[in-house]
């Protein structure tokens, strides 16, 4: 089961420590049932770099969108008979898709979410949960509690959309780095590095031994610096794309499950903030005092207030009067584009589809301020220009259209 509010949540047991150590894939899934529960099956690619990841204590999984970074790092983690626990560090907005997906194929997930109040109730479930399931900024924060929690354990960390430790300065990265001298560690991204010094941080947690320090990293591939001290040109490139090979695999989507495959319709449920989610639940309740009498819904109110009701999910700067609030639509909306990278040139373009014209419009206007060719589809708009520029012009990269 997925315990996400546990307040009153029994203890669980310690988890075993005799799990079966699997001789490959197919044993696992056999034992396991793991094919029967996550609803399909693993392509012939995917089964084989299970096999090769589960021999690397530390590795880089960069599969394209699309090609099942989640699905191979969750078996690889299942494969192996001695980890207890493994946590899980991802952005916000896919909190909710990575715990839907956990208890669907395994047992015991623990999403470790809230405010420190919160946080504390669950520290005393961490020892016998399988997964723990965190944000990037939680797990930087309660990392200490994180370690004295499951002290004595062997644990592995999955950290996906690993580009945001790229950052040898960021705590993210230290602490992860920290866990990988004695755990095992999964990072995953379908993010290409756009610079060579991106490599570095991969590169130490998964062969750490390759560079010494930073500045090793630095005396060997910075050819030139410019007056502020910062590189302008790099080095033994061919020395640098070797090493950011090693324990690394890359694969298309097209290589990993062919060409024509039928498309996949994925939910991704998410959070709105807790301000957010208080003025919603305000809203809500003075449409309903306006309704005659406060005691009758008819078909026509409740579709009025449902229509209210939704515009406030997406429109948080509006319906509170500040144009700071923001709503965690855009959060998923800016994973999706990172991910897909659909504002360069050679890859699909994106459609966005929005319900009511406010939406449209703010959309619309936040893709243009992120330097974004983008079109928009509704009843302000002349729709059929922005269709024909969207399909025929290669520099508009997103669609924004009513349904």
């Amino acid at each position: 089961m997925a315990y996400d509010e546990l307040a009153e949540a029994p203890p669980y047991a310690e988890p075993a420590t005799d799990a079966p150590a699997y001789a490959s894939y197919a044993d696992f899934d056999n034992l396991t049932g793991f094919s029967r529960k996550a609803g399909f099956q693993l392509s012939a690619l995917q089964i084989s770099d299970v096999e090769q990841f589960r021999q690397w204590r530390a590795s880089l999984n960069r599969y394209e969108v699309g090609g099942g970074k989640t699905v191979v790092s969750t078996v690889v983690s299942l494969m192996r008979p001695e980890v207890t626990t493994t946590i899980v560090t991802v952005p916000p907005i896919l909190l909710r898709p990575w715990v839907r997906w956990l208890t669907l194929v395994s047992e015991r997930v623990l999403s470790y979410e809230g405010d420190p109040r919160e946080r504390a109730k669950l520290h005393k479930l961490m020892a016998g949960s399988r997964w723990i399931v965190c944000s990037h900024d939680i797990f930087r924060r309660d990392f200490p509690t994180l370690v004295q929690q499951l002290n004595g354990r062997d644990i592995e960390i999955i950290v996906d959309e690993a580009q945001f430790l790229k950052n040898a300065a960021s705590v993210l990265f230290k602490k992860v780095l920290a866990l990988a001298a004695t755990e095992y560690v999964q990072l995953l991204t379908g993010t290409p590095t756009s610079k060579p010094l991106d490599c570095y941080s991969y590169i130490k947690i998964k062969s750490p031994n390759l560079y010494r320090s930073l500045t090793h990293f630095e005396s060997l591939h910075v050819g030139k610096r410019d007056f502020y001290q910062r590189p302008v040109e790099w080095i033994n490139l061919e020395e640098l794309a070797q090493n950011f090979g090693i324990q690394s695999i890359r694969r298309t989507k097209e290589e990993l499950h062919g060409y024509n495959n039928p498309p996949l319709y994925p939910d991704c449920t998410y959070n709105l903030s807790r301000p957010h989610m208080q003025l919603y639940e305000k809203l809500v309740d003075e449409q309903l005092l306006m309704l005659d009498n406060g005691t009758k819904i008819d078909a026509t109110s409740a579709q009025r207030l449902y229509h209210a009701s939704q515009q406030i999910v997406v429109n948080f700067d509006h319906f509170s009067g500040d144009p700071n609030n923001r709503s965690a639509s855009y959060d998923l909306l800016d994973s999706v584009i990172e991910q897909t990278e659909c504002n360069n040139k050679g890859k699909s373009k994106l459609i966005v589809w929005t319900h009511y014209k406010r939406t449209s419009r703010a959309v619309w206007q936040y893709l243009l301020g992120l330097g974004i060719k983008t079109v928009a589809a509704y009843s302000e708009v002349k729709s059929q220009d922005s269709f024909d520029m969207f399909m025929e012009d290669e520099d508009t990269r997103i669609l924004v259209g009513q349904t």
